[in-house]
């Protein structure tokens, strides 16, 4: 098979920069009888790049960057009927966490030469494509101090954001939001609230995974956590696999919710990684089985 493989020349610390390191990655295909080939641009070229691709013969594009490289990608995508593969490259690379895909991208490749395709929901946010989480409140705030943690340690990563949240949380304004879902609507005061495609599971640590992803559902997660000490309560309980169990916590799941709050036109939200501003009230919306995707099977390549 023949892989068309684009990478972002700035993700991973830039490590596909050098010919040495690209011949290397060319080699994993090549050496397991595929053929493949290898654009490396800069983030200026990308877009156009993976356009180009997405609009080619191409039956496979695998894609390397952070989850907003590989998200846009998933968006050019969309109704071509080609598959994507992920070759993690970010900081926190949720995307291919969710599919299982190694975190080396080395034995990505070697995985993706031996993978399933399986259709995979997307989040439509206005116009935007979600693959994985959307969120509003405080978090893009925090976010913008997101590439500090590359490279560093689960328990570093941990206390990081347990610290910013003791500052940045607090410091960022309430929120007076209305979730309307299947006829019902919701109102709540809140400081960060996210919607992601399918539901996430409850697990010890920073980064929580997703094993439905082809649900068919959006899920809202609002949180009511306001002062200083609730929000420290809520950052103990995400990363011990407890937040839902505490208070002021709801949890709503639909195929469409329209948002909106008040006293605002637009809000800054962080889509898969990138701060953009959606315009308010806001509809978010599931497309089922949306994007064909590569998952690495089970057996030793």
């Amino acid at each position: 098979m023949n892989h068309q493989v684009v990478i972002n020349s700035k993700s991973g610390s830039g490590i596909f920069a050098d010919a040495e390191q690209q011949e290397r990655l060319k080699q994993v295909f090549t050496g397991r009888g595929h053929q493949v080939d290898l654009h490396v641009v800069t983030p200026d070229k990308l877009e156009a790049t993976l356009k180009k691709q997405a609009e080619s013969a191409a039956e496979v594009l695998i894609v390397g960057g952070g989850d907003g490289t590989i998200t846009t990608a998933a968006r050019l995508m969309h109704g071509t009927g080609k598959t994507l593969g992920v070759l993690p490259l970010g900081t926190f690379n949720l995307q291919a966490r969710d599919l299982k895909v190694p975190l080396d991208p080395f034995e990505a490749a070697a995985a993706l030469t031996n993978a399933e395709t399986i259709p995979i929901d997307l989040l439509k946010v206005n116009d935007e494509y979600c693959m994985c989480a959307t969120v509003i409140g405080f978090y893009p705030a925090l976010a913008k101090a997101r590439e500090s943690f590359h490279g560093r340690s689960w328990w570093v990563k941990s206390l990081r954001i347990v610290r910013e949240i003791a500052t940045v949380a607090v410091a960022t304004p309430v929120l007076d939001l209305t979730i309307t879902a299947d006829g019902k609507t919701y109102r709540r005061r809140t400081r960060l609230t996210a919607f992601s495609p399918g539901a996430y599971e409850e697990s010890v640590g920073l980064i929580p995974a997703r094993n439905d992803l082809s649900s068919g559902k959006l899920t809202a997660y609002v949180s009511e956590h306001l002062s200083r000490g609730q929000m420290l309560l809520a950052a103990v309980g995400y990363l011990t696999g407890n937040l839902l169990d505490t208070e002021k916590m709801t949890k709503i799941e639909s195929s469409e919710i329209i948002l909106n709050v008040k006293r605002r036109k637009f809000l800054t939200t962080m889509i898969d990684g990138e701060i953009l501003k959606i315009s308010l009230p806001c509809r978010l919306e599931i497309l089922p089985r949306a994007l064909n995707v590569l998952r690495p099977k089970s057996e030793p390549v």
